[in-house]
């Protein structure tokens, strides 16, 4: 019998398991149903009888338990870490991605149906059922599958299309983390990277890649992001096999041969093509040298040696001048100045434009890992950084994406905090980072305003493990925002780049705080004062949503160095939010629906009037969608005039989400709907309550939530993670909603 990827999953979770476990914590955790896990238990007994092994162990009330005996143990210690297809069931799905990218990587020139389906272990039928579905893919992605008959099957079109569609499933597929394990010859968990990267690497010598891109980053004086690094590597794989089959094509350059031709980029791609040329005995089509250079221009980099947009001395001078302007209008709508740190702004910014330049002109498009928290904690900071960034689009020849400004507002967020640092005998730190220079500088700004510590390097996972193999790592910790395979866990400290709380006690375990004196008070004090001030000058109107975005961005200025004291006489979150108040998954068909049937459990209870729910959509209607504060999450509120009796928090979480037209938040799943008699007796829970969903992990587990008691349990687990009860001094939320305007 042949166990499919859902039931490896479950039984490495019972082998981990020191005692009974509930199928509705399974479920829990597999994101899947009882019923469901139940059917997956019941194939486990069958894998377990059919190799003599005693079932699992069930006990009424307790869970279930995997016993483990020597038998278990000789068989599943071989089956949990193999690296080869034993005993293990390909889903659809990863039956599906082999054959499609086994069509595209183009090793042979054809490959035949009765190939496909020895390597993925079914029969002939199923892998002809399963080539539909690729092939309506691959159209998709205008790729043609040809057949020849008693040949084979391979995909044709565009030769940029295919490798292009190929490295975007291999990024969507495999994770930074298995192919760093996969270089250095590490058994991964899951059996289809696992399967994919031995293809991708058939016959070629692995350290050889690894190797060549250093070669570039020598001649470039750079050093790639571990992410370009990767990526780098999967191109020239692919490249090198498609040259050694005769299925790669030529490569089309629409215009700016010139351009590329005068960049020590294409230097280094004559370089790695002449080394591999050497090595496999290959040639590479026209054009290939010129797509090389463009994938070397539009990587990411941790350190960059990059100051020049080609030899183009017109295009350098203009770049120059723009960025100066982009940093100019930054410091206009933050009405501050960067002092003596704006120099080495400008020159980081800089280097990084160059690539983001050639990205946009070659349509190369970027994710931003920090994307979300981005827009829940700074979406004011992307705001101003969209209209800083306009001059910059007459040198990319388009539009620059969200995602490219997400990335730019972080040098603006690393600068904002590094305006006033103080360090105090400070530690030695290395920051390892795979996202890039931005990332790892806000990590370098959030680490200066929080400890007492100096940055002695910054550098990429893969160079920190080569340094520590090598005796020429000097510091005293290792903070990192990517998985470091080849080290220990207890080395160093793995962190988001955006510090969330638990981040935060990590490294206080190792590395002392600085004092702060910030509390509560001073930022509800400081809220009324911004308040009044605004009323003087005409904000009259939506004064509630205006002091809920002030709190908002007070909390989560990342300026703020320590957590604030609890007031002993106001409200916490807990107190507000009970279990009548909530409603759990509530069917709605419209945003009017969703703010109607969020105010039903307060207006039931007495907490509210039934005008209230007619105020809330007439502040949505007026003022806009602001109250769709956070990814996914409605605050919804009115004035304590409109009808509010006493006070209390609503939650429901919607069984669809709905859309309420705020282009960054939308779609909404949860809805919390505050009923307050006053301008302040409530702030203390709202503090408390903005902690807890700008963090991303919170959100997604409130998104899960399926009974009251859930919703419960997740306050209380919060409470318990901070180690005091929400809102006390052991609760802090680092990186949070930017200093921007309204």
């Amino acid at each position: 019998m042949e166990l499919n990827h859902t039931c490896v999953s479950l039984l490495k979770i019972l082998y981990n398991c020191q005692d009974y476990v509930p199928i509705n914590k399974l479920a829990e955790q597999m994101g899947k149903t009882e019923r469901s896990v139940r059917y997956d238990l019941d194939l486990l007994d069958k894998f377990f009888q059919q190799n003599s092994l005693p079932p699992l162990s069930r006990r009424f009330g307790a869970g279930i338990y995997l016993e483990h005996t020597p038998g278990l143990e000789v068989l599943l210690q071989g089956f949990l870490s193999t690296t080869t297809p034993y005993q293990y069931k390909y889903s659809t799905q990863e039956r599906c991605l082999y054959i499609k990218m086994a069509l595209l990587t183009g090793i042979v020139p054809y490959i035949s149906v009765p190939e496909l389906a020895k390597r993925l272990i079914v029969s002939y039928p199923t892998v002809i059922g399963d080539l539909e579905v690729v092939e309506r893919q691959l159209e998709a992605q205008s790729i043609s599958l040809v057949r020849r008959t008693r040949v084979g099957l391979r995909a044709e079109g565009d030769e940029e299309t295919i490798l292009g569609v190929c490295l975007q499933t291999l990024n969507d597929h495999i994770s930074l983390a298995e192919f760093d394990r996969y270089l250095y010859s590490k058994p991964l968990e899951r059996k289809i990277s696992t399967l994919l990267l031995e293809d991708l690497f058939r016959n070629l010598d692995v350290n050889l890649f690894r190797d060549i891109p250093k070669h570039a980053e020598s001649i470039l004086n750079r050093i790639f992001s571990d992410e370009a690094f990767g990526k780098l590597i999967f191109y020239l794989a692919l490249l090198t096999q498609r040259a050694r089959s005769g299925t790669i094509t030529p490569i089309r350059i629409a215009h700016g041969k010139d351009t590329l031709m005068m960049t020590q980029e294409y230097k280094a791609a004559g370089m790695m093509m002449e080394l591999l040329s050497q090595q496999y005995e290959v040639s590479f089509p026209a054009g290939v040298q010129y797509y090389l250079t463009a994938q070397l221009l539009c990587s990411k980099s941790i350190v960059s040696g990059q100051g020049r947009l080609g030899r183009d001395q017109t295009r350098s001078s203009r770049l120059d001048r723009v960025t100066e302007e982009v940093v100019d209008n930054i410091q206009r709508l933050y009405q501050i100045d960067f002092g003596p740190t704006r120099t080495e702004l400008v020159e980081h910014l800089k280097a990084h434009l160059i690539p983001t330049i050639y990205r946009i002109r070659y349509h190369r498009s970027i994710v931003n890992p920090l994307y979300e928290d981005l827009v829940a904690k700074h979406g004011q900071l992307l705001r101003n950084t969209a209209e800083a960034v306009k001059p910059l689009e007459q040198c990319c020849d388009g539009p620059i994406s969200d995602q490219e400004i997400s990335y730019i507002a972080l040098y603006f967020l690393a600068a904002i905090n590094q305006r006033d640092p103080q360090v105090i005998r400070p530690a030695r730190v290395v920051i390892a980072c795979g996202s890039g220079y931005g990332t790892a500088q806000v990590v370098v700004s959030q680490m200066k305003s929080l400890f007492n510590v100096e940055i002695a390097d910054i550098l990429s996972g893969r160079d920190v493990c080569e340094k520590i193999k090598q005796g020429s790592l000097h510091c005293d910790y290792i903070i990192s925002t990517v998985d470091l395979p080849q080290l220990p866990s207890e080395l160093y400290i793995r962190v988001n780049p955006i510090f969330t709380r638990q981040d935060y006690r990590n490294i206080l375990q190792f590395i002392d705080a600085r004092q702060a004196n910030h509390s509560s008070d001073r930022y509800m004090e400081l809220t009324e004062q911004l308040v009044r001030i605004a009323q003087g000058h005409g904000a009259n109107r939506n004064i509630e949503q205006l002091r809920y975005d002030i709190l908002s961005l007070l909390l989560h200025d990342t300026r703020i160095q320590k957590p604030f004291p609890q007031k002993d006489s106001i409200w916490d979150l807990k107190d507000l939010l009970l279990p009548g108040l909530m409603r759990i998954d509530v069917p709605c068909r419209n945003w009017q629906e969703a703010v109607y049937q969020s105010t039903q459990a307060l207006e039931l209870e007495g907490y509210v009037t039934e005008a209230y729910k007619h105020a809330i959509v007439r502040n949505l209607q007026e003022f806009g969608p602001a109250m769709v504060m956070f990814p996914g999450v409605l605050i919804a509120h009115a004035s304590p005039a409109d009808g509010c009796r006493k006070l209390g928090f609503g939650f429901m979480s919607l069984r669809s989400p709905v859309s309420f037209g705020n282009k960054s938040n939308d779609p909404v799943k949860l809805v919390f709907t505050l009923s307050v008699v006053d301008s302040s007796s409530h702030m203390e829970a709202m503090i408390q309550l903005f902690n807890m969903i700008s963090e991303k992990p919170v959100r997604e587990t409130l998104f899960r939530a399926r009974t009251k008691q859930d919703v419960l349990s997740i306050l209380q687990k919060e409470e318990k993670n901070a180690g005091a009860p929400i809102g006390t001094t052991e609760d802090f939320t680092i990186g949070g909603v930017d200093l921007g305007k309204s």
